[in-house]
């Protein structure tokens, strides 16, 4: 199944009624990276001119521009997947709540989230989609997207029954169809960050794998002389992001067995129980063991 939205924070917990919003009278510590403003109610500042007004104007800083008024979350990729700042289609097969609003007719973060929830001093009821609490995350994409047409769909099953690509599996990741003969990882294109693509569906979370984030640095010099040995003594890939991080591709193959020629190095590994670019022996091979 494919996970078009990954939240976190929809705690099961009864319905409050939410108090008020009150701009501080005084200024609340200094602000900065580490600082959460969220449930606590002394921030209204960061984000407001002034006062709102319930159901008239916000007052929002920076135009009501969300990249800023949300800027701690932008660049934070798990579970942040759906598109913003982009209009709402009516040709597309979604229906939008009427509670959930645009702005000028565009997706924002307060569209999906509460935010105004959010100014509260709460301590228990920290969630924030709208609607929450659901029993599965994927009850609220649901709000909107049909879910029997995403309830059956896996990503990874790009080969139709006739043998043949099915190239609409290729949209969920690419921004365009590659040419999967010619095509090289340098030449394709992403909807996204490819961390926050997989993650759509494999919310793993934490430290992976044994208890390390791969992810979190570039690999040294050392390491990525390791890695291109092994790309030539084995005859596979292990494609790094964009930023020369490594990501769930550089160790998975996301493709379906016959996507890609098998002689190609970009095929090894799609016909694998955890498709591992060197199933069963990966861990042991990169790190010597």
């Amino acid at each position: 199944m494919i996970v078009l939205l990954s939240f976190w924070g929809c705690l099961s917990v009864p319905e409050q009624e939410a108090p008020k919003m009150a701009m501080p009278t005084t200024e609340p510590t200094v602000v900065n990276e580490k600082t959460n403003i969220h449930f606590t109610g002394q921030y209204c500042n960061e984000c407001h001119e002034r006062t709102p007004v319930k159901g008239g104007d916000s007052y929002l800083k920076y135009n009501g521009d969300y990249q800023l008024l949300c800027r701690c979350h932008h660049g934070m990729t798990p579970g942040y997947c759906h598109p913003l700042d982009i209009n709402s289609d009516p040709n597309e097969k979604f229906t939008i709540p009427a509670d959930f609003p645009l702005q000028d007719g565009k997706f924002t973060c307060d569209t999906c989230h509460d935010v105004y929830r959010q100014c509260q001093k709460r301590l228990f009821d920290r969630y924030t989609l709208r609607g929450a609490p659901y029993p599965r995350k994927t009850d609220f994409c649901y709000r909107c997207h049909a879910g029997k047409k995403y309830q059956a769909l896996n990503a990874h099953h790009q080969i139709q029954a006739d043998g043949t690509l099915d190239t609409k599996m290729c949209l969920y990741c690419h921004a365009k169809k590659p040419d999967e003969k010619t095509a090289t990882y340098e030449d394709v294109t992403f909807i996204g960050n490819t961390r926050a693509l997989c993650r759509r569906c494999h919310p793993i979370e934490g430290d992976h794998p044994g208890d390390f984030d791969h992810m979190a640095e570039p690999p040294s010099a050392k390491w990525l002389k390791h890695m291109a040995d092994m790309q030539t003594t084995y005859d596979i890939i292990l494609p790094l992001a964009k930023d020369g991080k490594m990501t769930c591709i550089t160790c998975h193959n996301p493709h379906q067995k016959g996507v890609i020629a098998a002689d190609k190095p970009a095929a090894k590994g799609a016909d694998s129980k955890y498709r591992e670019r060197l199933p069963g022996s990966l861990c042991i091979e990169c790190h010597q063991m």
